[in-house]
């Protein structure tokens, strides 16, 4: 059976696609989702993985981590689990192992162990834009070294730029500057052209979203604390958390926004707010020109004008009419990535690796590299023959060393077998006689 899982990884979570037998890829959901937060509970040969463990983090249990990409950084961090103990690093390795284990029994109906697929398991990491090269060398290398050999890396990016260039909303030649929001930060990735060039970045903390999204998010995260005061929570990461379910409700305000919002712990609290005031508290907002100066400085680092660049808003934070119109104002060329092309890009992403027959060609050379080395038989080929002629000088030499005198035997017998044969034949005829 051919099959592919792909794991999207960003510093929150990490969220699972799979396509099998050339079917349409999907969502693997894994208790209703397909993105799992990165939250990690151990305790003796108890693993769990995602929103469980993220309620015992949230109540402070010793065996529960969180922060996934700040505690790896302390090398003396460490779990145990059946009673060995390993790096902090290597819960992400469980998790998602667990994951692909799930994979294996619900959806291939395997009852065979993860164990017996390491090696030829068809596994693809996409990393968010909040990864860090050398995050994400970590992750892989963490595979690599567990015996995942079909292990392979996408970019998404150069993907995702091509299925644009098709539905000719980018022009292939022209530079690209990405914005991507992540948590309140946005992201601003400048490339030569669609071919994925990376020629400049940037990040902004504090911008990674609509105005109206933050101020709305602030207005909920004030209202929820007003109303429970008994709650301690950390105000900036509710608010950074709250940015995405804001972008749903500012598609068809109410007079009076209302609902039930989910903060990071995973519970839930009603919440009111008035759009009037929410208008109000937009008319004080003035850090439009950090973004300004931010793309500016990117520009004129890689001698690009703004008619030279098309701006891509890349995430649903920033994928508003409001911020695409403050944009417009200075820049010429402002376009959105709609989730039709998110989609369009994730079917190719998949095309891309059944036409490989889901294995990696770019690994190979590692795994033959030490194959080849031995592969050097042409010398092993002519040392036998140098031997011959090194015996009888080493013999002249000296006699003493012990690699000569077992080579010295062997060649006497061989006379010996060679003066039998010539006695043996005069004998017959003599009993003839």
């Amino acid at each position: 059976m051919k099959f592919c899982v792909l794991a999207k990884v960003s510093k929150r979570s990490v969220s699972f696609w799979y396509q099998s037998d050339g079917n349409a890829y999907a969502p693997l959901s894994i208790k209703e989702s397909n993105e799992i937060p990165l939250y990690f509970y151990v305790s003796g040969n108890d693993f769990i993985f995602g929103g469980a463990a993220r309620e015992r983090f949230n109540r402070h249990d010793p065996n529960a981590y969180g922060n996934y990409f700040e505690i790896i950084k302390d090398p003396s961090k460490h779990f145990i689990i059946y009673g060995n103990k390993k790096p902090v690093k290597q819960l992400f390795y469980y998790g998602v192992e667990q994951c692909l284990s799930h994979f294996l029994n619900t959806v291939l109906y395997k009852v065979d162990s993860i164990e017996s697929y390491r090696q030829h398991f068809p596994l693809r990491f996409l990393f968010d834009t909040d990864i860090e090269d050398k995050e994400k060398s970590l992750i892989e290398n963490l595979f690599q070294e567990a015996g995942y050999f079909n292990l392979d890396r996408i970019h998404f990016n150069k993907i995702l730029f091509g299925v644009l260039v098709q539905k000719e909303i980018l022009v292939k030649e022209k530079a690209i500057l990405l914005l991507s929001a992540i948590d309140d930060v946005l992201y601003l990735k400048l490339y030569k052209n669609a071919n994925a060039e990376e020629i400049g970045s940037f990040k902004l903390e504090g911008q990674g979203a609509d105005p109206r999204v933050k101020i709305l998010a602030n207005m909920i995260v004030e209202y929820i604390i007003s109303q429970n005061p008994y709650l301690s929570i950390d105000k900036d990461i509710e608010t950074a958390f709250l940015l995405p379910f804001c972008v749903s409700l500012l598609e068809n305000p109410d007079a009076i926004i209302k609902g039930d919002a989910e903060l990071a712990d995973g519970n839930k609290y009603w919440f009111k707010v008035n759009e009037r005031n929410l208008t109000d508290r937009l008319q004080y907002y003035s850090n439009d020109n950090m973004i300004y100066t931010a793309i500016d400085d990117l520009l004129k680092s890689s001698s690009l004008t703004v008619q030279d660049v098309v701006i891509l808003l890349g995430t649903e934070a920033i994928s508003t009419s409001y911020f695409s119109g403050k944009l417009l104002k200075r820049y010429h060329y402002v376009k959105e990535v709609t989730s039709a092309a998110i989609k369009d890009t994730m079917k190719s992403v998949f095309e891309e690796v059944s036409s490989s027959n889901y294995t990696v060609k770019s690994k190979a050379p590692p795994v033959l590299v030490r194959p080849r080395m031995p592969a050097a038989v042409p010398i092993e080929a002519t040392a036998p023959k140098l031997p011959p002629p090194l015996p009888p000088k080493k013999e002249k030499n000296s006699s003493q060393p012990q690699i000569n005198i077992p080579r010295l035997p062997e060649v006497k017998p061989v006379i010996q077998v060679k003066v039998n044969p010539v006695k043996l034949p005069p004998l017959p005829p003599k009993k003839g006689t």
